[in-house]
């Protein structure tokens, strides 16, 4: 597991290192020198895609994705970890039918052959990020569960 969590924390701040420093160096070029890169607008969103969809999984890896503190704090202990329980249970769900529609995207993104406008790669690696960010979350989410059931309380990460 932790393989798996500093390899989400370095893509991830990889990734927002590398967008925001392509964004400083398109905005610089941009009005110091009358000069614009065509492909940088279209590496931030799609490296956005990817922080969202992996970043999501972080949260739940953390315990602070899906939570209606409100109703958790009226319920003891034992009523809280319930609550959570079923909270794991509907994203579980949720997460599943990202899974099966984000493998049918990719699927038909790698059929068609579409590529992006200025970057020229393939759209499937864009669209990847959604089954796979939603594959990692299941992963989180089945993890926070087994701890909740074992120990009565979710992880402090």
């Amino acid at each position: 597991m932790n393989i798996l969590k500093k390899c989400e924390d370095f893509f991830v701040g990889s990734a927002i290192l590398a967008a925001t420093t392509v964004l400083f160096v398109n905005i610089i070029l941009r009005y110091f020198f009358s000069a614009n890169t065509s492909w940088a607008e279209e590496f931030i969103r799609y490296a956005m895609i990817w922080i969202a969809f992996i970043g999501s999984s972080i949260c739940f890896r953390r315990g602070i994705h899906v939570g209606i503190d409100l109703l958790i704090n009226y319920f003891s202990s034992k009523g809280s970890s319930l609550l959570q329980i079923y909270i794991n249970l509907i994203s579980l769900i949720f997460m599943f039918f990202l899974i099966k529609y984000g493998i049918d995207l990719v699927m038909f993104s790698m059929n068609s052959g579409q590529i992006t406008p200025s970057l020229e790669i393939k759209t499937f690696w864009i669209y990847l990020a959604i089954p796979l960010g939603a594959l990692l979350s299941v992963i989180h989410i089945l993890h926070q569960t087994y701890l909740l059931l074992k120990n009565g309380k979710l992880s402090e990460e």
